[in-house]
This record gives structure tokens, C-alpha cells and sequence, in this order.
């Protein structure tokens, strides 16, 4: 077990733990950026747990000082029920509808009355039993307030078979939550060693590029093999670090055109080039690292594989910018985005866009910053990735406020938002656009257009709550492509 499954290993134990004790009321899980998303799956996974009945409802949504957001978790819990619904039906449960929610100006009270509802329509099915809220924020800028409503919750005596799983970025939760729940609480922490992971990764990609090239494939992956040995060829078969045979590899080159020129030496060459600059990378050997990441791109262009090319070309920029030499960075930035723009693979010349925005930002230079997002945003928009799009827009806009270019930023917006409203809600859900119909919101209530910043305000609900929107408002959509010309051109 290496250092990287450690902690997920550990965090297991605890759920079989919150799984095996009822009495257990509340599950504090303090971890990281890099491992939420995993942690997230392992703690869905425990609905499958045989111990347990509570069907799980997992509840992402932000908690701000502004929006605490509980009408809109009391909302996904509807959605959710739902679903669990159609998908019980078809294995024979009759899961009944929830009847209508009646909202409450204190936003915990509609929650909890959505709670209420669960709690009964569970318990008219016999193999159900309570329920289990995983309350997961991305954003949370209220922890004190958050505990307190999760405290109120817990005393509730109607709520006595409902438990609760916090997943919180921090240990701010740790505390005001454990300390008065005593006993009735379990704190777990998640978090993988950096430094710990750092040598475990760099001690594959050593294996990788030290393995024999008759090796298994494995071995040659980094992982564990008996070293320098490699077993006889198979009866009948060459060994595989043999050449092909004149005959088979025309036939391959017919067949698979240029990707034909990576088999045999050719190919074990490339990645011995691309994982010893990766192993160089993580020794901070940089020159080394860039030095091989420019051979394999080369090695690439001379093969004709561009779409490879253009891929090692974005790391070679990033390893150039990790190395320091950010002038260098933003030229090799630019000749990844104009190889990919030529090679029409709009997702990989967004990319290299964002980095080179990214090093413009990095300089103070927000002006050429907010015009590089927006052609990353018009180059996703081109290569239909949504998501990208609309982060691409919405960081443009946001810097060209920051640079006094309001006007730019609401037309940046305004294409994010109808990007957004275009795709199905569940995109929109995934995606920043939340956060640019807030953003927009902001500045038409700065300008006392209060009507349209409430509009913008529950778009940006529906889009949190992953549900549709009924019709785009003109003023989220601009009626003309101008509009975002007029972003790409920010620096005028």
C-alpha cells in the first residue's frame, strides 16, 4: 500500500465504523482539493453499504454569508428523491412523491421540512430507514453558522434517524461540530502527504524509464517486476523489443498511417523521452525536463502526429513556466495555440490559451490576461466544450473589471450565461457559470438595475440546483456576435 492509498484506506475504516454505529449521529471529513472528488465517491459508495438503509443524498451547494443555501439543498433533495424513485420502480419499490414544499422565510426551516417529507415517504417502504445528508461545500465562508444549523438539526427530536456526513476543504468544521456532539460525532481526516506522493510518483516514473524495453508492459508502466529480467519470447513469437518485420510494418503503416511510425524502437524512444521529462520535472531538474519534452515534440512533428505534438508542446510550455522563465513560457504558450488552431483541435488551443492568460495574469498584465481568456472561451465555444467556454468568458470578464473595462466584462458574462443557457442544466451545474450570474448580478445592482440583477440571482439558483431555466433574459443574452468580438479585443 503506498502513500497515496493510505489515507483513503484509513478513511474507509472510519465509514465501516459510522456504518457499523447508528448511534453515531454526525461524520467529519477534513480534506483537500486533490482528494474531495475521490472522497466524495467513497462516501457514495457507503450507500451500498449491507448495514445500512438510509438512502444518501448528496448535497454540494455553497454556504456563503449571503445565501446559506438551504432552499436550494432543500430543492436537490427533491430532485434527488426523484430520481432514487424512478430507479427504485424499476426494481419493484414503490418509493411514494413528495407533496409540494412550503417555504419558510428562515431558509433551515424549508429544509427541514424537506427532511420531514423524506423521512415519511421513507418509512412507507420497509426496506428503507432514515435518511443520510453528505453535505459537501464547495464554498464555505459561514463555518461558524454552518455547525450551528447542522447542531439545530441534530436536536431535532423528529430527526432522530437522520446522520449526517460533513466533507469540508479544512478542518474549520472540526471543532464547533465535535466538541458539543461528544460521542454522537466521528472526525476523520483524508489528506495524502505531498511530499510523500511526490517521491512515490517520481519512483515509478524512475521504473519507467529505466525498464528494459523487452520488459512486460507492467514493468514498463512503473510498476512492480523483477528488475532486468525479462521472459522469453513466447513460441512462435518474437521478442518484443524485436523490429518489425518489413512486410508487417508496411501493412501497419497502411493501416494505421503515421500513428504506424510509434511502433518498435520509434515508440519505446518517445516514451522514454516523454516520462524521463516528466521524471525530471518532479527532481526539478528543468533544463533535462525541457530539453527531452522538446525532443519528443520534434520526434512527433517529424512523424507527422500532430495532435501528439500539439499535446507535448502544452506541457513543454507548462514545464517552461514551472521552471521559471515566463517570457519563454508565453512564447511557447503562443506557438502551442497557433500549432493547435492549425491543426483544428480547439480544445487544446483553449488550453495553451489559458496558460498563456494565465502568465499574462501572473505579470500584472490583466488587459492581455482578459483578451487571452477570451479567445480561450471562443475556442472552446468553437470545439463545443461548454465548460471550458464559459470559464474561458468568465475569467475575461473578470479581469477586465479588475482593469476597469466594465463594459467588456458584461458582454464576456453575457456569452458565458448563453453559452449556459443553451446546454442542459446539469452542464450549466458543473460548470462556473453560478458564479458569472452572480458576478453580472453584481454590477447591474451597482447600477440600480435590481430587477434584472434579481433575474440573474435565480438564474444563478437554477444553475446551482441543476435545474432549467424557463426562458434567457435579454439581458443575459447579447443579441449580436460583436458583443464578443468586443471581448477578444479588450486590450482596445
Amino acid at each position: 500500500m503506498g502513500a497515496s492509498s493510505e489515507p483513503f484506506m484509513a478513511l474507509q475504516e472510519d465509514l465501516s465504523w459510522f456504518m457499523e454505529c447508528p448511534e453515531i449521529r454526525l461524520m467529519h471529513i477534513a480534506t483537500g482539493g486533490e482528494e474531495r472528488a475521490v472522497v466524495l465517491h467513497q462516501v457514495a459508495l457507503a450507500e451500498g453499504d449491507a448495514r445500512n438503509r438510509s438512502p444518501f443524498f448528496a448535497l454540494e451547494d455553497a454556504h456563503t454569508r449571503d445565501d446559506p443555501g438551504w432552499t436550494v439543498r432543500a430543492e436537490r433533495m427533491r430532485v434527488i428523491h426523484e430520481a432514487r424513485r424512478e430507479a427504485m420502480a424499476k426494481e419493484g419499490y414503490a418509493l411514494g412523491p413528495l407533496p409540494p414544499l412550503t417555504y419558510d422565510a428562515q431558509e433551515i426551516v424549508t429544509f427541514g421540512r424537506q427532511i420531514q417529507q423524506c423521512l415519511y415517504v421513507h418509512s412507507m417502504v420497509p426496506e428503507l430507514g432514515g435518511l443520510v445528508l453528505v453535505l459537501a461545500p464547495g464554498v464555505l465562508e459561514a463555518p461558524n453558522d454552518f455547525a450551528v444549523a447542522l447542531l439545530e438539526l441534530l436536536r431535532v427530536q423528529a430527526f432522530a434517524q437522520v446522520r449526517i456526513v460533513v466533507i469540508e476543504l479544512g478542518h474549520t468544521l472540526a471543532d464547533p461540530l465535535m466538541r458539543p456532539l461528544g460521542e454522537a460525532g466521528l472526525s476523520a481526516t483524508c489528506l495524502v502527504d505531498k511530499d510523500a506522493r511526490r517521491r512515490e510518483y517520481a519512483a515509478q516514473l524512475a521504473a519507467m524509464a529505466q525498464a528494459p524495453a523487452a520488459a512486460s508492459a507492467e514493468v514498463q508502466s512503473g510498476f512492480a517486476g523483477p528488475k532486468d529480467v525479462c521472459a522469453p519470447p513466447r513460441h512462435g513469437k518474437p521478442p518484443r523489443d524485436a523490429e518489425l518485420p518489413p512486410e508487417v510494418a508496411q501493412a501497419l503503416a497502411e493501416a494505421a498511417g503515421p500513428m504506424a511510425g510509434l511502433a518498435g524502437a520509434a515508440g519505446r524512444v518517445l516514451k522514454q523521452r516523454i516520462v524521463g521529462a516528466a521524471f525530471a520535472m518532479q527532481e526539478q531538474r528543468y533544463p533535462d525536463a525541457i530539453r527531452l519534452q522538446t525532443e519528443a515534440c520534434t520526434q512527433c512533428i517529424e512523424l507527422g502526429l500532430v495532435n501528439i505534438a500539439c499535446v507535448l508542446e502544452v506541457s513543454l510550455a507548462v514545464y517552461i513556466f514551472q521552471a521559471g522563465a515566463r517570457a519563454r513560457a508565453i512564447t511557447a504558450f503562443e506557438s502551442a495555440a497557433e500549432r493547435a488552431r492549425v491543426a483544428q483541435l480547439p480544445d487544446l488551443e483553449s488550453q495553451a490559451l489559458m496558460g498563456l492568460a494565465n502568465v499574462h495574469m501572473l505579470e500584472g498584465r490583466l488587459t492581455e490576461a482578459a483578451h487571452h481568456y477570451a479567445r480561450a472561451g471562443e475556442a472552446a465555444e468553437r470545439g463545443n466544450i461548454p465548460p471550458l467556454a464559459i470559464e474561458g468568458y468568465r475569467m475575461a470578464g473578470q479581469l477586465a473589471l479588475q482593469s476597469g473595462g466594465e463594459s467588456a466584462a458584461v458582454a464576456a458574462w453575457q456569452r458565458a450565461l448563453r453559452i449556459a443557457a443553451i446546454h442542459p442544466p446539469e452542464m450549466a451545474a458543473a460548470s462556473s457559470a453560478p458564479l458569472v450570474a452572480r458576478s453580472l448580478a453584481k454590477v447591474y445592482r451597482d447600477h440600480g438595475s435590481f430587477p434584472i440583477a434579481q433575474s440573474l440571482l435565480d438564474q444563478a439558483d437554477a444553475y446551482e440546483r441543476g435545474v432549467p431555466i424557463e426562458r434567457a433574459d435579454a439581458h443575459v443574452a447579447p443579441a449580436s456576435r460583436s458583443d464578443v468580438t468586443g471581448v477578444s479585443d479588450v486590450r482596445g
